[in-house]
């Protein structure tokens, strides 16, 4: 999968408009979307810019939405339920883990047995589901799509985490580079 085809999965996913990431990005949309679908000029910092506004902004899209949310009282037809769980399972172990293979890991299952649930081959049950709740994947949100407040200020929370550490490191490796000069 090119950059640009990963880009416009994510965006179709997760149900991100176009226009808001265009907007981020001080650009037009009919630009945004040439730039997505046809420019042979898509570099790796447009990519970078472009993840950062995804991964930053997915949840408030989603979460404050408003809207008329009456629903079917069909919510346990077979192939609503098995539609997003897969998916879902690969974007909680992309976002906490950063692969498919460190999240069957840190589940001790074998990334084949994770492979089955992320491609639809096999339904998750209550062991399964345990575990992804043990490593802070948010269950409703997995099974139903919607996901608690408390769930992102949690990703909130370690996307912060995760930046300070990067910050540290940094720091410390300056630090040695410039003990070692003196």
């Amino acid at each position: 999968m090119t950059k640009q085809e990963e880009v416009r999965y994510l965006i179709h996913t997760l149900g991100i408009k176009p226009s808001m990431v265009a907007e981020k990005l001080g650009m037009k949309v009919q630009t945004f979307t040439y730039l997505i679908n046809d420019s042979p000029q898509f570099d790796d910092d447009l990519y970078k810019q472009i993840k950062s506004i995804i991964d930053d902004y997915q949840f408030e899209l989603n979460l404050f939405e408003t809207g008329d949310y009456s629903e079917s009282l069909d919510m346990f037809i077979d192939d609503d339920l098995n539609l997003g769980i897969g998916e879902r399972v690969r974007l909680f172990a992309k976002r906490k883990y950063g692969t498919l293979k460190k999240l069957a890991l840190a589940m001790k299952i074998s990334p084949q047995q994770l492979q089955q649930y992320v491609s639809g081959k096999r339904e998750p049950g209550t062991r399964i589901l345990m575990k992804l709740l043990h490593l802070g994947c948010d269950i409703n949100w997995l099974l139903g799509g919607k996901e608690s407040i408390e769930s992102y200020k949690i990703y909130k929370l370690e996307n912060e985490l995760r930046r300070f550490q990067s910050s540290f490191t940094q720091i410390a490796e300056l630090t040695k580079k410039i003990e070692g000069g003196h």
